[in-house]
């Protein structure tokens, strides 16, 4: 774990739509160091109706400057939508900070050039790793439909001259699967890769990053009940037949060493 979880209660700062269902909240940051790119922390709304379980969300940025804490969400259901609804001043209960992020599995990744590769809202956690970033960074973020992108400009504002694909060919960037793009940028240029997103693009990128003999680590999404390590509900097999426990000994994973083919 990245550091001692705490449960907190803190006020909402702001929250900002980003696009189609898509949402920036800002929280006042509670105690803990939220900035290795990759944890995350389970949150709760504390007002109206909201699901027996904290939802958790990847972390999207964090300024000790400011006292500020970002999540990029969109909404899928119940709890996304309260969060969704909330207004400044709202009190929000966070648990964190959790997991494992990719700085504390691999200390020197930030100190080479790296391609980043973020699958629907996989996006949020590029953000937090950009601003740890020492060496130049690509960013090919994709969307199943174009109506789902996240807002362009705002992106930018972090992210200067990223590359996007939908796979219906609507709204900004190119027409495809953001596989095509990385797969073309390695051909010119090995670097290494950080992925987050669903399942299936985090499968299909390990044995691209084998074929180039480059570093690969994901922030693999899973369901998890508890986020402490206890319930198991999201538990994964690695290569060895290690089963890790993806809100402890992850969300941050090495890829060439996961068996993306099992539960």
């Amino acid at each position: 774990m990245t550091n001692q979880a705490q449960i907190s209660l803190v006020p909402v700062k702001k929250i900002v739509g980003r696009g189609q269902g898509a949402f920036q909240l800002t929280i006042q940051a509670p105690p803990g160091d939220y900035a290795d790119p990759g944890i995350f922390a389970k949150l709760r709304v504390l007002k109206g109706e909201f699901p027996l379980l904290d939802r958790p969300f990847s972390v999207h940025r964090f300024s000790p400057q400011t006292g500020e804490l970002d999540f990029l969400f969109r909404v899928v259901g119940q709890g996304t939508e309260a969060l969704a609804q909330c207004q400044p001043g709202d009190l929000i209960q966070i648990t964190g900070p959790l997991g494992q992020g990719l700085l504390a599995l691999d200390p020197n990744f930030a100190q080479k050039p790296i391609y980043l590769v973020a699958g629907g809202i996989g996006l949020a956690p590029m953000a937090s790793l950009l601003q740890s970033q020492k060496e130049p960074a690509t960013l090919f973020y994709g969307e199943r439909l174009g109506q789902s992108l996240i807002d362009r400009d705002y992106i930018n504002s972090w992210a200067p001259g990223f590359l996007a694909t939908s796979e219906d060919g609507l709204g900004y960037g190119e027409k495809g699967r953001v596989t095509d793009l990385l797969t073309k940028a390695l051909a010119e240029e090995k670097r290494n890769i950080f992925a987050c997103g669903p399942i299936g693009l985090l499968a299909a990128l390990s044995p691209l990053a084998k074929a180039h003999g480059v570093k690969y680590y994901a922030s693999a999404e899973a369901f998890m009940a508890c986020g402490l390590g206890v319930c198991l509900s999201c538990s994964r097999l690695t290569l060895d037949q290690t089963r890790l426990r993806l809100c402890q000994d992850g969300p941050t994973i090495d890829g060439l060493n996961f068996d993306w083919n099992k539960p």
